[in-house]
């Protein structure tokens, strides 16, 4: 595999914000990013190919339990316009149960992260620029435990031990929540790669997808976005770039899903940076709760 060159430092613009539009700031700082070059990594060998049990339209994110036994994927069914969150058997692709997840307008989960038994997933808009809910969900069971609202399309999520990540349409933009949905950090991305799913390896940030017509698993540094590692990938025998959807690391797999029905998982050999389970924080996460019929609402005066 060919070494990519060293690039340029890069800026990252950080607005801290409250829980108001992203377009309030409080206050804005530049952070010079730190980087010398940048590390080629290798992608591992292919050691399994499943195909997954259930009609899912359009396919978009994927994670793993901690066991690596089961998959959860989210998919969108364009035609009827609904939003759907899976299970699967990690052995042969079964269909372990689903639940579907649009709220009103918005159909299209993206790339969703677990942290211990909570299932973290963005459900926005079909369109750029729109709105999300950031939805927890039970693991085991699917239910819907809480939500709050984003005024943007949220593509793709991560989870720290005590914060989510997510960026929105073409990962122009990454975010930063509190459990509780109050956003702290936005970070306007400058580089030319369209990240379409991540995971939080512990230490840094983990984002596949697209750089042009070319397939990329990042390693960056978060919040200044600096680029660390980058693996290249290839495609499918469908001719499908293989982080073109989903991409998750399980133990020593990594786990990418780029094609809409037949939907398959292709299991590689990881062979980047170590990816741990994240912690679960001592403060309690979001309990089941009664979700408001609209988010979007502004209040009366």
């Amino acid at each position: 595999m060919p070494i990519c060159p060293p690039l340029p430092s890069r800026r990252a613009l950080l607005t801290r914000v409250g829980l108001a539009a992203f377009g309030l700031a409080a206050g804005v700082g530049v952070t010079q990013a730190r980087q010398s070059s940048v590390r080629s990594g290798s992608l591992g060998a292919l050691r399994r190919t499943v195909r997954l049990g259930a009609v899912l339209d359009h396919p978009q994110g994927i994670t793993a339990s901690a066991d690596g036994a089961t998959w959860w994927v989210t998919s969108v069914l364009r035609q009827d316009k609904k939003g759907l969150l899976a299970a699967f058997r990690a052995a042969d692709g079964q269909l372990l149960q689903r639940v579907e997840v649009q709220d009103g307008p918005r159909y299209h989960p993206g790339g969703l992260g677990r942290l211990g038994d909570t299932l973290w997933l963005p459900v926005a808009e079909y369109a750029r620029a729109s709105t999300s809910v950031l939805q927890a969900r039970e693991a085991a069971t699917l239910a819907l435990r809480s939500q709050f609202a984003v005024q943007d399309h949220v593509g793709a999520l991560a989870v720290t031990s005590g914060a989510l990540i997510g960026c929105n349409w073409d990962a122009r933009r990454f975010y930063e929540w509190t459990f509780d949905g109050r956003q702290t950090t936005v970070v306007e991305h400058d580089g030319a790669a369209r990240y379409q799913d991540l995971q939080w390896t512990g230490e840094s940030l983990l984002a596949g997808g697209l750089l042009g017509d070319t397939g990329v698993v990042d390693l960056l540094e978060w919040p200044s976005l600096d680029l660390k590692e980058r693996i290249v990938v290839g495609q499918t025998d469908r001719g499908v770039v293989l982080t073109h959807e989903g991409m998750a690391v399980s133990g020593a797999d990594l786990l990418l899903m780029p094609e809409d029905d037949p939907s398959r998982v292709f299991v590689h050999a990881w062979a980047g940076a170590p990816v741990s389970e994240t912690p679960v924080p001592d403060t309690p996460l979001p309990r089941p709760n009664e979700p408001e019929k609209s988010l979007f609402r502004k209040p009366r005066p």
